[in-house]
């Protein structure tokens, strides 16, 4: 009878298996985590040339106060639209073939003429492009982003919002009565007889207040030519509506400024409409401030001494 004995392997030979199974499981686990990379890799180039061929429409927020740059506003907040910003997406806009349309999505006060006119003029190379572009006001849209929305093919409001708003404002502190009052004296040497016109350490004379109304004159009469020449009126209609005073939408459609009432929804509709249901909307505003989720700084006054004009 032979006995049947169980050889038990030795403890390096055991040992030696150990590793070659790990061995194995690892280059399957490696093989299958490649894969799976190379596929999230091909969806994703994939998905973003069908993102870049596909038909959109690009909706470009302006809120807040309109300057040329957005660093006059504060660094923790972007409660100002810079108009660099805005007209370069506008003419980046054009060499993008598959935007079919823009949506100008306004609610702000206005702003300075010159960053108002950068915007203004954006436009304009966008739509002789072919370009549909239409606006949309909310709450407000007076001054400078008026100017703006006049610029635009076609104009939406609701019949509540705020508009108009044609005319132009120099404002500045001044601080002369404390000076006299605290006998503070104000030492000047200027190369220029106005070099200082404007400060707000002493008052100004007659000669002065006439030159810096003269400059706001012009600004005011550039700004009721652009609203005329973007809407088919004569200076005289938009002269009449030219006081600086605000008005309802319902005015404004009334008065030829506002082509329907409506909010972004209609527009965007309407939109879709003129250039196809199927097109994406994008979204091409700018980047919000730090603390603007928490209302850090954004409801904090701006002071500055020195006098701005500012579409009113």
């Amino acid at each position: 009878m032979v006995d049947f004995v169980k050889f038990k392997k030795p403890k390096d030979e055991e040992d030696l298996d150990i590793p070659k199974k790990r061995g194995r499981n690892n280059f399957s686990f490696k093989r299958i985590f490649l894969w799976l990379l190379i596929f999230f890799i091909i969806s994703s180039v994939i998905s973003s040339i069908s993102l870049a061929l596909s038909p959109k429409i690009a909706v470009i927020p302006i809120s807040g106060v309109i300057m040329t740059d957005s660093s006059s506003g504060s660094l923790l907040s972007s409660d100002t639209t810079s108009s660099r910003e805005i007209s370069e997406s506008l003419y980046n806009i054009v060499s993008d073939s598959s935007v079919k349309g823009v949506i100008l999505d306004i609610n702000s006060p206005g702003g300075s003429p010159v960053a108002s006119e950068e915007i203004s003029k954006a436009i304009e190379f966008v739509r002789e492009n072919g370009i549909p572009v239409y606006a949309t006001i909310g709450d407000v849209g007076a001054s400078g982003a008026f100017w703006v929305a006049m610029s635009a093919d076609k104009v939406y409001s609701s019949r509540m919002s705020t508009i108009g708003s044609i005319g132009v404002t120099s404002a500045g502190l001044s601080f002369e009565d404390l000076i006299r009052e605290y006998n503070i004296t104000y030492r000047k040497q200027t190369a220029g007889e106005f070099k200082d016109m404007g400060s707000p350490y002493r008052k100004q004379t007659e000669v002065e207040e006439e030159k810096v109304q003269k400059i706001l004159n012009e600004i005011h009469s550039a700004f009721i030519n652009q609203i005329a020449d973007s809407r088919n009126l004569s200076y005289s209609h938009v002269e009449t509506d030219s006081t600086g005073e605000i008005f309802l939408g319902t005015y404004g459609q009334l008065r030829g400024y506002i082509d329907e009432i409506g909010n972004y929804r209609d527009a965007l509709t309407d939109m879709k409409n003129e250039v196809g249901n199927s097109s994406l909307v994008i979204d091409y505003g700018p980047k919000p401030g730090l603390f603007d989720g928490i209302g850090i700084l954004s409801s904090l006054p701006n002071f500055d001494s020195k006098s701005q004009i500012l579409l009113r």
